[in-house]
């Protein structure tokens, strides 16, 4: 229930905080279960297992295409102490390092944006992320490691922890090489993160010369830029951005035409996250910065698939959990709780999967960068990445 201040009193803060990890904990001791008994069922980390394996035997073969391995030779690497474990170890514990780092970095959000109500915001940034995690961490994707590292690089700038958000971001690199759009937004953005970043990435792009052939370290690489531009030109009606939302509605857009698009694309995203960083709060500035890149990147990534908006919907969790606890916008509020249901549709299964697949999520995507466009070109709004609230 809502108190006379506006705040819910139902729960206490720290009765919600404890009710949140709980939440967590069963959702990990489900998902670990499941992933021992079928670890090879619903999973993509085979291909990470097979190019852990390839790399430090020196084999060929870890690059095959538009399919398959799509990550940096670091991503072989950081998989290798999940690799060395027996599988029906190493699958579940993978699992808990995804759910893990996400619950972290809602937490530490929590934290920096409620204050004395950050138990009941984690609990409810928890309960809205929910849907559109389950997929991701069921199959072992890189995805929600990836929106925990986005989250935490984005409250370490706001800290002004500029080594601590380098270090974020280069781990993000490594994990999949998309996560270079919101890293030159950020550092754009905030211009003292750049030493930091150019440092963090070297040390990154040298990592894979610890191999003991240097050869074959250059061959990989040399396989991985050919793949990466192979990759980038998909031909298969599967992929969940903006082109497949064009498609499903019956228009093919051209290669050349979505490589246009993106530059414009890249250029607003630019303008958008320069003006988010004028922000007079930095917490609220850092954060827009990065919803940017996580909306560019969901509408403009050619390969975008249903379970990547995990990454955008750890920052709209956050966004709704703070409207539901402090400001009491219905409005605001069910928007937020409808985009947390629309990011999980692969959850729901016949008929509102099949019928919204590849289409709805990015057309809700579109319609939140229409709504937050002009609140992030004033850049000064109070609220956390969010339009004026209308009680």
């Amino acid at each position: 229930m809502v108190g006379g201040n506006g705040k819910i009193q139902w729960l206490g803060d720290a009765g919600a905080a404890k009710a949140a990890w709980i939440f967590w904990g069963i959702v990990a001791l489900v998902l670990c279960i499941i992933v021992a008994v079928q670890p090879d069922r619903r999973t993509v980390t085979p291909e990470y297992r097979k190019a852990s394996e390839k790399w430090w035997a020196s084999q060929p073969g870890i690059y095959t295409g538009k399919s398959g391995f799509l990550y940096l030779p670091q991503a072989a690497i950081f998989y290798t102490p999940i690799r060395i474990l027996p599988q029906r170890v190493g699958e579940p514990l993978w699992r808990l390092v995804m759910l893990g780092s996400l619950a972290g970095a809602l937490w530490w959000g929590a934290k920096r944006l409620g204050g004395e109500n950050r138990g009941r915001l984690f609990l409810f940034a928890s309960l809205l992320v929910l849907p559109a995690s389950l997929a991701s961490a069921r199959n072992g994707q890189v995805n929600m490691p990836l929106a925990a590292l986005y989250l935490f690089a984005a409250l370490c700038i706001a800290g002004r922890h500029w080594w601590v958000a380098a270090v974020c971001l280069a781990v993000s690199l490594g994990l999949k090489p998309i996560s270079l759009a919101p890293m030159l937004l950020a550092a754009a953005a905030f211009p003292r993160l750049i030493w930091p970043l150019v440092v963090c990435t070297a040390a990154l792009l040298a990592l894979p010369f610890a191999h003991p052939d240097s050869t074959y370290v250059l061959g990989q690489y040399r396989d991985f830029l050919w793949c990466l531009s192979e990759a980038g030109r998909p031909t298969r009606h599967s992929w969940c951005d903006l082109a497949g939302m064009l498609r499903s509605f019956g228009w093919e857009p051209g290669q050349d035409v979505m490589w246009g698009v993106r530059a414009v694309a890249a250029v607003g995203a630019l303008v958008l996250a320069l003006r988010a960083a004028a922000r007079p709060d930095p917490l609220r500035a850092a954060l827009s910065v990065f919803l940017v890149g996580a909306i560019y990147l969901m509408l403009f990534n050619p390969r975008t698939e249903t379970n990547s908006y995990v990454i955008i919907a750890a920052f709209i969790a956050l966004a709704g959990a703070y409207e539901l606890v402090l400001h009491r916008s219905r409005r605001h509020a069910a928007v937020f709780i409808g985009l947390a249901l629309v990011w999980g549709t692969e959850n729901f299964g016949w008929p509102i999967f099949p019928l919204t697949n590849l289409w709805l999520k990015a057309l809700c995507t579109v319609g939140l960068m229409v709504w937050l466009a002009p609140s992030l070109l004033k850049a000064r709004e109070p609220q956390p990445f969010l339009p004026p609230c209308a009680v």
